[in-house]
């Protein structure tokens, strides 16, 4: 709530080098004003402006005029001060390459070319409804995307589309025969990003002239948009399909959240200010709040009480959405550098920055809160019991946004596999020499899946029987030399157990050589040794017709048997939410195996944390399983392996336990 003091209107008077042009709009007149000093335009009515020239006009109006800079006495708040989160730069004039451009620009902005590209925007928005759960769920892979994509491809991208935005703003203005005027590099939060001054198209007569300068960068964006939305459905490489959904975020998604929405100070909050005839919407907005809503709850002594009019009503309801979604995209922003930092181990950064800004946005709510307690401005005259009330109940309503519970989702990363697949192990040493299955193929219990071949077993036979044969000869010629030599007896014996002992050998090398005939252990489909086969031999195949001939490993599985044929989604977690992600927890999940789907499951179970204690970070993490629905063989040889990406809803948690939290593990040292 502004704290301003009020405006003594004798004192205030119009400067006399301003310009000012009537147009007439059909039944109402208006004025153009021009500044010529901060290169501004306004546009107010022409039964205002002949107030305000009279110096009869009303304090409200005087007010506006005097944040507007029209006044002799200049206001402190005209002046704006220069912010380090928003910084300007200019650069130059763009109005000769607009002025060329504007020849050519007929592709775009000609009557039948408008009408061909916006029916173009509507079938693409049209493709991305009928698959929202698609694109809705690929938008968790965007942190993956941009901590893996080359950052300077992300940023050229970035500023490219928004080149094309402001060159389009440039463009229009010529078509509707204005100038623009320097072109620069704004920055945003430290983002550059480019602009282009546009004022004077408040010179044109038409409401629909200037609302088409203003909508045309955001009217090229949308079809870069929808020509992405087509090729983000047509490809089939991941990477393409996710450049291509960064271009749909930021061409699409950010330009209506952002540019074209008037809670802004962007395209769209001028289109509306010319609309509603207004000189400063925003200002205008918060002081028919204060007039309309505080003036009620402050009562009389506040002294900006007025009549619910339809106008001041309707600007009233527009502060206050203003208000929530600035910050609401406040929180946005704080999590998406939250999420951002963690992936590039910035964590300690973000949390510091993210800390410190919201200890100033408290700070200032308390510093106005102190000013409405000592009767600062307006609140001059209220009495200090209903000042106290107003306080308490905004300090309430500050510390119930802070204690409110917020929905926490976690994204997670993630492969396809049969967590329930049994291992089928070769013996070591053999020789496959027939396969008599394929992988995807359904096999019962005991079919014959390979036959092998071990030389090694077989030569070992072959010596253990020619040992045997030598050792029953020995053993006869003993036995007959005991019955006429009692003496020797005991070396009969010792020969019968020498032969009972190769018997036994012979008998455990025949035991593997049954092994050659390799069965199945259960009924079910033939998967890979692993979801996603790798092979230090280039020669080895996937496929089990290219594997004979090879000889099978000691430790590794030659293939697996899915008995139920069920795939699990496979997650692995560092350990930081382990106690917060239990069995039972809802998984929204994304396959991503050519044709996009999106499952909703369930945490089937989590495995204990482990830790790699042959890494730098040490970093612990824990793996779960969520199943997925039943697939028959060939879906499921088209699914395992596949990469997949998962959300899933933690408990809900309130911003303040959250900002606890930093600081103490940033006392700590945990951070």
């Amino acid at each position: 709530m502004s704290s301003t003091p009020a405006i003594e209107t004798p004192r205030l008077s119009i400067r006399s080098d301003l310009d000012s042009i009537r147009i007439d709009e059909g039944q109402r007149a208006s004025r153009l004003v021009i500044d010529d000093v901060s290169g501004q335009f306004s546009r107010i009515t022409e039964r205002a402006w002949l107030q305000l020239c009279r110096r009869d006009a009303t304090a409200t109006l005087w007010k506006q005029a005097h944040h507007a800079g029209w006044t002799r006495t200049r206001s402190s708040i005209a002046s704006q001060r220069s912010s380090l989160l928003a910084i300007r730069i200019p650069l130059g004039s763009i109005d000769g390459i607009a002025k060329w451009m504007a020849g050519y620009s007929g592709v775009l902005f000609a009557p039948v070319a408008i009408v061909f590209w916006s029916g173009l925007i509507a079938a693409a928005l049209l493709l991305a409804l009928s698959r929202s759960p698609q694109w809705i769920h690929g938008l968790q892979n965007l942190p993956h995307f941009l901590s893996t994509t080359n950052s300077l491809l992300i940023a050229v991208t970035f500023l490219a589309t928004k080149t094309v935005h402001e060159l389009s703003h440039a463009v229009m203005c010529r078509r509707m025969g204005a100038r623009s005027k320097s072109v620069g590099v704004f920055l945003f939060c430290g983002v550059p990003s480019p602009y282009c001054d546009v004022t004077d198209v408040w010179r044109l007569p038409s409401a629909i002239s200037r609302a088409a300068v203003m909508l045309a960068g955001i009217y090229v964006e949308l079809i870069i948009a929808a020509i992405a939305t087509f090729v983000w459905c047509a490809a089939n490489d991941p990477a393409i399909r996710l450049l291509a959904m960064n271009l749909m975020i930021v061409c699409g998604i950010s330009t209506v959240l952002f540019n074209a929405n008037p809670l802004m100070r962007y395209d769209g909050y001028f289109v509306l200010m010319d609309w509603v005839r207004s000189t400063n919407l925003r200002r205008e907005a918060r002081d028919c709040f204060q007039a309309t809503v505080t003036s009620r709850i402050a009562g009389k002594a506040y002294g900006r009480f007025q009549r619910c009019g339809v106008r001041g009503i309707a600007l009233s309801i527009y502060h206050v959405a203003s208000l929530i979604y600035r910050s609401l995209i406040l929180v946005a922003i704080a999590t998406l550098i939250l999420s951002l930092a963690g992936v590039v181990h910035l964590r300690f950064v973000a949390v510091v920055v993210v800390t410190l800004a919201a200890a100033a946005m408290i700070l200032r709510q308390i510093k106005s809160s102190f000013g409405i307690l000592r009767g600062e401005g307006h609140w001059m005259n209220v009495r200090l019991w209903r000042r106290f009330a107003i306080v308490l109940t905004m300090m309430g309503f500050l510390i119930a946004a802070l204690l409110l519970p917020v929905p926490r989702y976690r994204h997670v990363e993630g492969i396809v596999d049969s967590a329930d697949a049994v291992n089928v192990f070769l013996p070591p040493d053999s020789q496959i020499n027939s396969v008599a299955i394929e992988v995807g193929q359904h096999v019962q219990a005991d079919q014959l899946i390979a036959t092998l071949t071990n030389e090694h077993e077989r030569i070992e036979a072959a010596r253990l029987h020619g040992e045997l044969r030598l050792a029953k000869l020995r053993n006869n010629l003993a036995r007959r030399n005991a019955l006429d030599r009692p003496q020797v007896a005991s070396q009969w014996t010792t020969l019968q157990a020498a032969e009972t002992s190769v018997e036994m050998l012979l008998d455990d090398v025949h035991g593997r050589l049954d092994q050659t005939n390799v069965v199945a252990p259960v009924a079910g489909t033939v998967l890979p040794p692993s979801p996603r086969y790798e092979s230090a031999n280039p020669s080895s195949s996937i496929w089990m017709a290219g594997q004979v001939g090879a000889v099978a490993g000691s430790r590794e599985s030659w293939c697996r048997i899915s008995p139920a044929g069920q795939r699990h989604a496979v997650f692995r977690i560092d350990a930081r939410d382990h106690d917060k992600i239990n069995q039972g927890t809802q998984v929204r999940i994304h396959l991503q195996n050519g044709a996009t789907e999106v499952f909703s499951s369930e945490i089937e179970s989590v495995s204990a944390i482990q830790t790699d204690s042959q890494s730098i970070t040490q970093e612990a993490n824990y793996q779960i399983l969520c199943p997925l629905p039943p697939s028959n063989s060939a879906e499921m040889m088209d699914s395992i392996g596949a990469t997949c990406s998962g959300v899933i809803r933690l408990p809900s948690r309130a911003i303040a336990v959250d900002l606890v939290q930093w600081i103490s593990e940033f006392i700590r040292g945990q951070i």
